[in-house]
């Protein structure tokens, strides 16, 4: 399937050549290194303090339906399965899900599907009791992209269910490209104008250690509580402030909508 845009077109690339880092990010996973075990037991451990949360908080009492918006391979999905009837992960890359089909066949209730929309207008109002939403906002192109979004979650999450979403309020600026006259400022430069003509980005992430675009986009605290609480969510946790090894500032928020009377 061909990718919409050049943002869309950046993660289908990472996608293909190393989506354990492009979801973690983390050097240890760089050109396919590292545990994959490990790297799926992280979701486990995340699906447990995260449903843990919810529980303290009372949110999400009901386990019907969960969304994981920006699933990649499936990390966190698979153990959500486990405690919801059905989850359904979205991402916007088809070599993502396709990976994530591959690896969690055995996990019939979960289902992964293209994200193909800048909206969920595929999800009637009130469908989910979980809509989780982490490591994927910050990669958005823009913030009008990302509050459309939150909007979204809100409409198709369930009164009394759990919205829980990564936002950073603080990202640093974008790093300069290297010197032309560097090798690294050659490669990068070659990387990007070959890729442009069609060059697989295999070739290139192999040859020239070229990477795809990761755009980093934030959001202020006060503009994430007002977007939500303008489309009817209450935040009713949020945690606290994460700065991460590249200087990105970030919290999870908890919120909810309002049990039907």
């Amino acid at each position: 399937m061909a990718v919409a845009n050049r943002h869309d077109r950046a993660w289908e690339d990472w996608g293909s050549v190393d989506p354990l880092y492009a979801i973690l990010t983390d050097p240890k996973y760089r050109h396919g290194a590292g545990d994959r075990a490990e790297f799926m037991d992280s979701g486990e451990d995340f699906a447990v303090a995260i449903m843990g949360r919810c529980e303290a908080l009372g949110l999400a009492t009901s386990r019907t339906r969960a969304l994981d918006f920006g699933c990649g391979v499936g990390r966190v999905s698979a153990p959500l399965s486990t405690r919801f009837e059905t989850v359904v992960g979205l991402d916007v890359s088809p070599s993502m899900v396709e990976t994530a089909r591959r690896l969690h066949a055995a996990h019939p209730n979960c289902r992964f599907e293209v994200q193909r929309t800048t909206d969920l207008r595929q999800f009637s109002d009130a469908s989910f009791d979980l809509v989780l939403c982490v490591l994927v906002l910050q990669h958005l192109p823009s913030p009008q992209a990302i509050l459309r979004y939150l909007a979204e979650f809100v409409r198709v999450l369930a009164p009394g269910g759990a919205l829980v979403i990564q936002i950073p309020s603080k990202v640093p600026p974008p790093t300069p490209l290297p010197p032309w006259r560097t090798a690294a400022g050659l490669r990068t430069r070659a990387g990007n104008v070959l890729r442009g003509l069609g060059v697989s980005p295999k070739v290139l992430y192999r040859r020239l250690d070229w990477v795809p675009e990761m755009t980093m986009t934030a959001l202020p605290d006060a503009t994430t509580r007002s977007a939500l609480a303008e489309n009817g969510a209450s935040v009713v946790f949020v945690t606290p402030t994460d700065v991460d090894r590249g200087g990105t500032e970030s919290c999870i928020y908890f919120a909810t909508r309002p049990r039907q009377q």
